[in-house]
């Protein structure tokens, strides 16, 4: 075995198979857009996944029970249908609405879409209950917002909100996700899938995508 071929070999063995090979089949234009929702919080993390529904670009299930344990106390698919039930219905956007004049619904939906990747990712729910959870998400963010810009703005106040009010000071953090911002929505930016999934796509027919992620 040459020194490539291990230097592989060990990669897989600490972070996991490829995530593409696992979930080869390309989603749809509309499935594409749902799991772009949660781009900010994708672009700042290493090892995450833009246009999949797998959040992580290698299978590793501990690091997604990790993460949604220290962020969520999700622990089990009941904890995790709980919070997405808190964040569908209620969330923090209507204790926001009348210091930002409105429900910062990016803010919540954003981070509802992640805990469905993370919790699909865990193995605390299924595919197809994973893309019916995302269906969820649709309107209320459709109906809200007009394009990725107007999404993301909302969603940085509501994050900025949300740190002041729960006594968190993360000044980098904040830092992370602007910056994250303005990388998907640069015109220039081709690898962002804010620009390969133009905002329209969710109010046009659905079809196959022969693009992989």
């Amino acid at each position: 075995m040459n020194g490539w071929t291990l230097a592989s070999a060990l990669l897989k063995m600490t972070f996991g198979r490829s995530a593409k090979k696992r979930y080869p089949n390309p989603l749809t234009a509309h499935q594409r857009w749902m799991v772009s929702l949660d781009a900010m919080l994708s672009e700042r993390m290493w090892g995450r996944s833009h246009l999949m529904l797998y959040p992580l670009k290698r299978i590793n299930s501990t690091h997604c029970k990790v993460g949604l344990q220290q962020s969520w106390d999700v622990t089990s698919p009941e904890s995790l249908q709980a919070t997405l039930r808190w964040l569908a219905t209620e969330g923090h956007r209507m204790q926001m609405t009348s210091a930002l004049g409105h429900p910062p619904v990016a803010w919540d939906f954003g981070r509802y879409v992640t805990v469905v990747r993370l919790g699909f990712g865990a193995g605390y729910v299924d595919e197809p209950g994973a893309w019916q959870l995302l269906a969820s998400a649709v309107a209320p963010v459709a109906q809200t917002y007009g394009s990725w810009e107007a999404f993301a703005n909302d969603f940085v106040a509501g994050r900025e909100l949300w740190m002041r009010t729960a006594g968190n000071d993360w000044a980098g953090s904040q830092d992370d996700t602007i910056e994250a911002v303005r990388s998907l929505l640069d015109p220039t930016n081709s690898s962002s899938p804010w620009r390969l999934v133009p905002w329209e796509t969710v109010y046009q027919a659905d079809h196959g995508s022969t693009q992989h992620p």
